[in-house]
Order: C-alpha cells, then structure tokens, then sequence
C-alpha cells in the first residue's frame, strides 16, 4: 500500500469526512452491465464499516438507502451490541433486511444478542443460509455458538421473518438499489468448513458497488469465481475474513476492483512477527501488487462511512 495515501484517506475519515463512492467508477454503465444486472438502479445507499468495540475479530456493516431503509451485514460479537443499537437507532431503529453470511460468533452473535432482548430494535427480515446441524460438528470448538445462535432464530417471538436461502443469484431489489446472493452454504466443503459457507453478497446503486466475501475462503472463494465473475467486479471488495486466510491470491487478481474494506482489529492488520499463521501480509501484497492504493480499514478509520 502507498503509505502517504492511506494515511490521507485515514486522516479524512477521522475528520468526519465520509469518502465518496461515485468517482472514479472501474467502468461507466455498459451494455454487458445491462445484461447482466438489468436497468442501471434508481437508489442510493451509504455503507458504515462498523468497528470492533474490542479491537478484536468481527464483522459489522450498515446500509441506509436514500429512502431510509436500513440493511446490516453480521454484526460482530456480543461485546458489540451497544453500539451497533445505538447505530441503528441513529438509523431509525427499524432493519429491514439483515443478512449473516455464516454461523460464526465474531458475525452472528450481535445479532443472536439482539433477537434474546430486541430493546428498541425492530427487525423486518433476516436473511441466512443454514448448515445442516450435523455438519457443524466438523468445527467442535464453534458447533455449540452456532446452535446457539440458530436456536436465537427457531426461538425468537416477534414480527422478523427469517428468510434461509440456498438458491445462488437471488435478487432482493430494495429501495432502487441491488442486492444479488452470489454464494451461500455448501456442506461439500470439509476444509476450513465454517469459512467456507459464507454467504458472498453484491449491492449497488445508482453509483457505485460492493461485493462483501464473508470469511470465505479458497475453495468457497474459487467456486464463485469460477461461477460468477462478471457479478464479483465492483468498486469496493471487503476483504475476505478479515483480510488473512481467505479468498486465493488468483480470485483477488481475477476480478476488477479499485479499493478494499478490511474488517480487520489492528493485531491482525499488523501481525506481530510471531504470529506467522496471520497472512495479512500477503494479502496487502497482493493488493499491491494489483495496484489497488484505496484501503479502509476498520481498526485504523473508526466507523468509516461510504457514500
């Protein structure tokens, strides 16, 4: 990464100054854009990189559409939950669509939290994609928060519908803005499983578009690629798990994209020596490698806005 751009775009964002997503676009609308998306979309939405209270591992996305509908991505930890509610109350207090890309904790517990004791927040519809119960024995030490948190959805009383999708490219057209589910659970995957059956979401605007990877991994990140890749070029790539041991090195420089979102706690965006089993190094690598200077990372710009 060039070190004096980061350092300009961190220093704008803990200004208070939100960076906008509409200029310079990876490519102006175009007939293939046409084909395979429809009619350029009417609406327009900001995205908030929510950061860990904790300096720790999560992920936690907001979305308000020029309408005021409201979509988050995970969440985070339990330790997260008051501010994320008072984010979402900022937000009007109501989520429309709630998507959780897998069943681990660090991205589905907020939520689970929130479903036990809604407090103010009201939810309209959570969207998931459930691991059959006994495929989640393949990653002991996560099986048991990953009942609890299907358990939070099978006990929950209240209005939400929950929505368990297994259909690829399914479409949730909100507000004049796109939502297409390019990846969902697949209990083929043995290695690094829970990784593996994250959902990979793409939303765009009237402007702008971001494809969120979840924590998926080689193997999850290779079949959509290898599926999917027209759909997986945007403006804005988050990271996959958190920017270390996830999507290969050929998924990265197969897609176009011109800036990256890591939902990365600082020991991770900077590992310490010893931990040699963090590849974030590679990874920043690889983006530079790419070209991409455009980073935004959530330990480093507190709550970073796109607009």
């Amino acid at each position: 990464m060039d070190r004096r751009y980061f350092i300009k775009v961190s220093g704008a964002a803990a200004a208070g100054i939100a960076i906008s997503g509409c200029a310079p676009k990876v490519s102006d609308w175009s007939e293939k854009e046409k084909e395979l998306f429809g009619e350029k979309k009417t609406g327009h939405f900001t995205l908030t990189q929510i950061s860990s209270a904790t300096d720790t591992i999560g992920e936690s996305y907001l979305l308000k559409t020029s309408g005021g509908k409201v979509i988050m991505v995970d969440g985070g930890y339990a330790s997260d939950v008051p501010n994320l509610r008072t984010r979402l109350k900022e937000a009007g207090g109501h989520v429309d669509l709630w998507f959780i890309t897998h069943p681990h904790e660090d991205h589905m517990e907020a939520l689970a939290t929130i479903l036990q004791d809604m407090g103010e927040v009201t939810i309209g519809k959570v969207v998931y994609s459930r691991v059959p119960d006994e495929f989640l024995n393949l990653e002991p030490g996560s099986a048991d928060n990953a009942r609890r948190y299907y358990s939070a959805i099978d006990d929950h009383v209240g209005n939400t519908d929950f929505l368990d999708i297994h259909s690829l490219t399914q479409r949730f057209d909100i507000d004049g803005i796109g939502i297409m589910v390019l990846g969902v659970s697949n209990p083929e995957y043995r290695t690094n499983p829970y990784n593996n059956q994250s959902m990979i979401i793409r939303f765009w605007d009237d402007c702008k578009s971001v494809v969120i990877l979840g924590d998926a991994g080689v193997e999850c990140g290779d079949k959509a690629l290898a599926a999917y890749k027209e759909y997986l070029d945007c403006d804005y790539l988050q990271m996959a798990h958190h920017g270390q041991n996830g999507c290969s090195e050929e998924f990265y420089k197969s897609i176009n994209f011109r800036a990256c979102l890591w939902p990365t706690p600082s020991w991770v965006w900077e590992p310490a020596p010893e931990n040699d089993w963090l590849k974030t190094r590679d990874t920043r690598r690889w983006m530079d490698e790419k070209g991409i200077t455009e980073h935004h990372v959530s330990c480093v710009e507190k709550d970073w806005v796109l607009v």
